[in-house]
């Protein structure tokens, strides 16, 4: 893969999303609207967070309980006919309806109000597909076993894996009884006739109606000539179904994190499993095969998270509290991180997160094998000097900020005056403005023209940089209500007629236009 051309998109995530009908958080349904922004505005791809479904009740999207699937919170229930059918959201008691107007009318996402209301509305309409569709076996619930049969392990093992989690009180699985603990067949045939199938078959008609919608989704996109890029976290959560279903491969003898670097003497500890390449390669890396193919049939360009990682993985454990390097020597790293590369990108369009300290030879690698790595403005330098975006190579993407940052304008107003110095004079776009600490309409124009117009053939822009506003995503290494709540202040369907969404509209396209993307 090179890229798919010179073009420019959005960084935004779906549970910011806003319409009239969402239950307080972003869902498919909002999508079509925030498209047809896109295409007043020139811009030809949409980068979101993992879609994966999550640990209940965590909203970081990187919680992931699944390496396939998608996260049941993002359904529609506007368009699920089995919640239309029982009275819709004007069946919902008097305190539910007063909780979905609060959600509703929230600045950030109320998950303390979400995740309830969801649960039971989803209930609801399981109950009635039960009843009028599953028993009858009417086309419908044909269609949904159809699905179901041609999906194979991985939506077993996670509706499966979810419905003993709920039996066993949300216990991790490596607290379960031994014989649901190691996947025994006896032990799992039995808890399945004790009645749990019905709730196996829950929560797989959920990812059926969850792919659907995502396919309908896809095809919306298309109609606006916007190419859908989403984001593969590298690894999974302890508590998955896919490291109670491989064991094998998803290692939970040491923790996954980063070695110590200049922000941090003693590195950091994810408390995440790592994965054990060597095990992989013996079936010929069949599980990850099967990860690759079921996210390419989701987006058009995926990005493939902590890209080292595939190259050489740090990790801790009892005998080495301060952690090492596996596998241990150069050699091996480059040779393992080329052929993981070379698997991931085969017949699928990815972006590499080459993010933070990591060996010269990792970016030069992937270059060679024309995979685009990031290039964000401000961290484009040497000590000092930052770099001309001008000379980024074209197998590139260059952005104003990630999901872990702060947003631009933010940046800029509480860095050093040299640094705002030295970035103007290095981005031709600054010439002739007025330099101040403030973040001027004039600056921001600069700014979005300074990535626009840079070498990378690919540019993502966050939603926040394109309309100059300060609200983050997520504040790394911090847990509270704030992160993965970040809203849109409109409804998508309104978004070229607001005065501010409006005027970023034509504002990005004619900077669009400028830079001949």
């Amino acid at each position: 893969m090179s890229t798919p051309g010179r073009l420019s998109g959005l960084l935004l995530p779906l549970f910011s999303l806003r319409s009239r009908t969402d239950f307080g958080i972003g869902d498919f349904g909002a999508m079509d609207g925030l498209f047809s922004w896109m295409k007043a505005a020139r811009q030809r791809m949409l980068m979101v967070l993992p879609l994966l479904p999550t640990a209940p009740g965590d909203p970081s999207p990187y919680a992931t309980r699944s390496a396939f699937g998608l996260n049941p919170l993002f359904i529609d229930l506007n368009q699920v006919p089995e919640f239309q059918a029982t009275g819709g959201e004007s069946a919902l008691s008097d305190a539910q309806k007063q909780q979905l107007a609060e959600a509703r009318a929230a600045a950030r996402v109320r998950y303390d109000l979400v995740f309830p209301l969801k649960d039971a509305a989803f209930a609801r309409a399981f109950d009635h597909f039960e009843q009028h569709e599953w028993a009858p076996r009417t086309p419908r619930a044909q269609e949904f076993q159809k699905w179901r049969e041609a999906q194979g392990e991985w939506l077993e093992s996670y509706a499966l894996f979810t419905a003993i989690s709920e039996k066993e009180d949300r216990r991790p699985w490596w607290q379960w009884p031994e014989g649901l603990r190691t996947r025994q067949p006896d032990a799992l045939r039995a808890i399945q006739e004790q009645g749990l199938e019905r709730r196996v078959r829950y929560h797989a008609w959920l990812q059926w109606l969850a792919e659907a919608q995502w396919n309908q989704v896809r095809a919306q996109a298309r109609a606006k000539d916007v190419l859908l890029c989403g984001d593969e976290p590298f690894i999974i959560g302890q508590d998955s179904s896919d490291c109670w279903a491989h064991p094998d491969i998803l290692r939970r003898d040491a923790r996954l994190g980063v070695p110590p670097d200049d922000f941090s003497a003693t590195g950091q500890d994810w408390g995440l499993p790592y994965f054990d390449f060597a095990a992989m390669e013996k079936d010929d890396y069949a599980w990850l095969k099967k990860r690759a193919a079921k996210a390419a049939s989701y987006y058009d360009l995926r990005r493939v998270d902590h890209a080292v990682g595939y190259f050489r993985q740090w990790i801790r454990d009892e005998k080495n509290p301060t952690g090492y390097f596996v596998p241990g020597d150069e050699p091996t790293w480059r040779r393992q991180g080329e052929k993981h590369f070379r698997l991931l990108s085969e017949g699928a369009g990815i972006v590499a997160e080459d993010l933070g300290v990591i060996p010269p030879f990792v970016r030069q690698i992937l270059a060679d094998l024309k995979l685009p790595g990031y290039r964000v403005l401000r961290w484009e330098r040497d000590d000092n000097t930052y770099r001309d975006p001008h000379a980024f190579p074209a197998v590139s993407l260059v952005t104003t900020g990630t999901h872990d940052t702060e947003p631009q304008a933010e940046w800029w107003e509480q860095a050093q005056e040299h640094e705002r110095q030295n970035a103007a004079r290095a981005w031709p776009e600054f010439q002739g403005v007025a330099l101040t600490r403030e973040f001027t309409p004039d600056i921001h124009r600069a700014t979005l023209a300074a990535a626009l117009n840079a070498g990378s053939d690919l540019c993502v822009l966050p939603w926040q940089d394109v309309l100059g506003t300060r609200d983050r995503i997520n504040l790394p290494g911090t847990m509270g209500d704030a992160n993965w709540a970040y809203r849109i202040a409109q409804n998508t369907d309104a978004l070229l007629t607001e005065p501010q969404t409006k005027d970023a509209a034509e504002r990005l396209a004619w900077l669009t236009a400028s830079s001949r993307r």
